[in-house]
């Protein structure tokens, strides 16, 4: 096997431990490439990568190397959400069939805004949807529109998994005409300098890391089972045969807010920096303070009937807790996990914005021990 490529990038001195955390990651052998990003009250204290873009290791990770973060991406596609509600175009406390009307069929008519940030709408998936139609927005906002709620929304909550993206997606849709993917760009990648997408342009694809799933990850094997509410969630992305590898051309060209998000670890460490820091960073306001302390309150917390125990927040951040996302050691910190590994969080009391991803999925259902170490040292660090 070829040495692992440097690692390059800056790190503040106080912070060496999580570079030499990211250099242990990558000696075991088994990772492929990987970055990290640490930015405190505005200060990018770490910004790392290492390792390859491609499984063959022949291409180096590079500073704007673009890896798919997974389902990070769902809080991300709540935000555009909660801006719209900002501005007064949304009321969060409002039926989603206000803004859709389609959608208020088949016992959907009393789902708030709320409710599906929440994942309280009981529609975890569009279970008419068919194979391959993941990629096709309009099959599956037809889908959605059609499916019943499983139980009484807003009773229990219930992590939406492939559902989210297309709900919010399509909110964002009928509100302002633009897709979420355009609407991301234009109000908050290109104003904030955040190096992250929905919906990959051709040029754009070029900077992509090579996802490699890893052997028997249980996630994996278990939305691949389709006899389990899981799996048929899943059912929309061809997986089940192998037959999408999440490098294809489509599936990085497509908007599938709920996992398909790309993005560079140092713009996702400073989203969350600025989430931590009650929405204004720099003179440069994201989200109202209110807003933001309504988003990071706690919602649920519960196993649910998918089998993961989140404690989920309003604005749908898994917040910190013992079973699944123990980011560090304070319960008000908020953020997401990506499948395989992708992690991004923030801490308001440390006014701190994390995030970690690699190309190599590890076969892991929770932080996995490379997210882990790299959270043990910036934690250490403080």
């Amino acid at each position: 096997m070829p040495s692992t490529a440097p690692i390059a990038g800056i790190c503040d001195p106080a912070f060496q431990a999580v570079r030499e955390a990211l250099e242990q990651n990558l000696a075991d052998g088994k990772e492929i490439g990987e970055c990290v990003a640490v930015v405190v009250n505005g200060q990018t204290v770490v910004d790392l990568w290492g390792g390859y873009k491609d499984r063959a290791r022949t291409q180096p990770w590079e500073r704007d190397t673009l890896v798919c973060m997974f389902s990070v991406g769902k809080p991300l596609s709540i935000l555009p959400v909660l801006i719209l509600a900002d501005r007064g175009r949304i009321d969060l406390d409002g039926p989603v069939s206000r803004y859709w009307p389609e959608f208020g069929q088949a016992g959907k008519e009393r789902i708030t805004v709320n409710h599906v940030l929440a994942h309280q709408a009981a529609i975890p998936g569009a279970f008419k949807a068919r194979k391959g139609d993941a990629y096709h927005w309009g099959n599956m906002v037809r889908a959605i529109e059609e499916q019943e709620p499983l139980w009484e929304p807003g009773t229990n909550g219930c992590y939406h998994t492939v559902s989210l993206g297309y709900l919010t997606g399509e909110l964002v849709r009928r509100v302002t005409g633009r897709t979420i993917g355009q609407f991301w760009r234009e109000e908050i990648g290109l104003p904030l300098d955040i190096d992250y997408h929905f919906g990959l342009s051709a040029t754009d694809q070029q900077r992509c890391a090579e996802i490699y799933e890893a052997p028997h990850g249980p996630f994996m094997d278990a939305i691949r089972d389709t006899d389990t509410l899981l799996g048929k969630c899943w059912v929309p992305l061809p997986l089940q045969d192998h037959e999408e590898d999440f490098n294809s051309e489509l599936y990085r060209a497509a908007e599938m807010p709920s996992f398909n998000g790309q993005g560079v670890a140092r713009g996702v460490a400073r989203l969350f920096c600025i989430l931590a820091c009650g929405g204004e960073l720099e003179g440069t306001r994201l989200l109202s303070q209110a807003l933001v302390e309504h988003a990071m309150t706690e919602a649920w917390y519960q196993t649910d009937a998918l089998g993961l125990t989140c404690r989920m927040s309003n604005g749908g951040f898994m917040l910190r807790n013992s079973e699944l996302t123990s980011y560090n050691h304070n319960p008000r910190s908020f953020g997401h996990l990506g499948l395989g590994g992708a992690i991004a969080f923030g801490d308001p009391d440390a006014k701190l914005g994390f995030s970690f991803c690699g190309n190599r999925m590890a076969p892991i259902g929770d932080l996995g021990p490379y997210a882990s170490r790299l959270l043990q040292a910036t934690e250490s660090s403080l």
